[in-house]
């Protein structure tokens, strides 16, 4: 799919902010809102947007521990482990890697002891570290112009 510049300006307000109307979208770029309702759908159907989501203050649920768990696992084993982290309630992604870790797991947990048998669930697969995540005082999203 060839994406103009008023595709790329649809995803850059869509990436901002992803419950903003049709119309109001279309006001912002120059287009009526069942022409911005069209190309959104093209772009759903050429898997460029692939989904949309919230973001979430997991301490306000109550959620306490946000980590980033590496794990050094054989690559050809990669498969059989997110079958099992398919299971594993509270992992964000999973992530393959280059570097000292194959696999890189965002993973929220209630509490530490939560946490710790996750990792010792993932820790059969290989040597694992753990990196806490204390707060995000920076987040961007980058507008998809200034990455073409």
């Amino acid at each position: 799919m060839n994406l103009d510049n008023l595709n790329l300006s649809i995803l850059n307000e869509l990436m901002h902010n992803s419950r903003i109307t049709n119309t109001e979208l279309g006001k912002k770029i120059g287009l009526t809102s069942p022409a911005v309702a069209e190309r959104i759908k093209k772009m759903e159907e050429a898997g460029i947007i692939k989904s949309y989501s919230i973001d979430v203050d997991y301490e306000q649920l109550g959620i306490n521990e946000n980590v980033i768990i590496g794990i050094d696992i054989q690559y050809c084993n990669i498969p059989k482990f997110i079958e099992e982290v398919e299971n594993i309630n509270g992992v964000i992604s999973v992530m393959k890697s280059t570097g000292d870790f194959c696999v890189i797991v965002q993973l929220i947990a209630k509490n530490m002891s939560k946490l710790e048998e996750v990792i010792t669930k993932f820790s059969k697969h290989g040597n694992t570290s753990t990196f806490r995540i204390l707060g995000t005082p920076y987040k961007s999203v980058p507008k998809v112009k200034d990455l073409k």
